[in-house]
């Protein structure tokens, strides 16, 4: 969190902190002098929800869309394997087009939010558990348009509440305590496992149907159809599966021996 807000130049002493019921004035559109500049200098990490819509939408399998537009990057705290979008030789996103984000109804959940930023707070003393602020980049024109919108409203139009909602299990892996304990040295076999479950969707159907996973785990018949069939499902379930095997929460059901 705070690598985040000192990029962004803010002070969480000086800077207002927004609530959903918080409003602000903003537009983007192709008739602004610096449309499509937030699209360069990227430093975007992608949610495992991000990934599967943007595969999806490219038609690509899941190493094949991580191989050509991620790049991997640990986390220096939980020491954990993150994806991050890849630039293209410009410098800019690959996705860029001169009339506009080319992925634009698959586009990442960082750019749902912007120009609205989004922190969590890792301790109770630093003043409460999640917060928005407003990213105010030098160059854009979009404060200046009329249109107002309260943070909630943004958040609907621009279908935050549903990547969050598909992300809510691999969030509460990713903001384990234990994952951020100075005694902790996850393995090369835990890290595997986290960058399985969070990101490659195809390698992890394929550890479900074709190993010995259903001999292991009890899945019922209706969910099993799912996970056949949806991919969300299916990566939600994955998520399900890191919570019990990282940390042993209940999020799995063995089968009787």
């Amino acid at each position: 969190m705070d690598t985040i807000l000192n990029k962004l130049g803010l002070n969480l002493d000086e800077e207002t902190k927004l609530t959903n019921d918080s409003t602000f004035c903003f537009g983007c559109h192709k008739d602004l002098s610096c449309y499509n500049e937030c699209c360069g200098d990227l430093d975007i990490f992608l949610t495992p929800y991000d990934v599967l819509r943007m595969r999806g939408r490219l038609g690509l399998s899941s190493a094949e869309f991580i191989s050509e537009y991620t790049e991997p990057v640990m986390h220096g705290e939980s020491k954990l394997p993150f994806l991050k979008l890849k630039q293209g030789e410009s410098g800019t996103c690959k996705f860029a087009a001169e009339e506009g984000c080319s992925i634009y109804e698959d586009r990442p959940l960082a750019c749902r939010y912007y120009p609205i930023g989004f922190g969590i707070y890792k301790n109770e003393g630093a003043g409460g558990s999640d917060f928005y602020f407003l990213v105010k980049e030098a160059h854009c024109k979009g404060f200046a348009e009329k249109r107002e919108w309260a943070v909630a409203e943004w958040r609907k139009t621009q279908e935050i509440d549903v990547y969050d909602d598909r992300n809510k299990a691999w969030v509460d892996v990713i903001l384990n305590k234990k994952m951020y304990s100075p005694d902790l040295e996850p393995d090369e076999k835990s890290l595997k496992m986290f960058f399985m479950g969070s990101y490659e969707i195809d390698s992890f159907k394929s550890f479900v149907f074709e190993s010995r996973f259903l001999e292991v785990f009890e899945v019922d018949d209706a969910e099993l159809e799912l996970l056949r069939n949806d991919e969300a499902e299916l990566m939600e379930f994955a998520h399900r599966w890191l919570q019990y095997a990282l940390f042993r929460k209940p999020t799995m059901k063995l089968r009787r021996s």
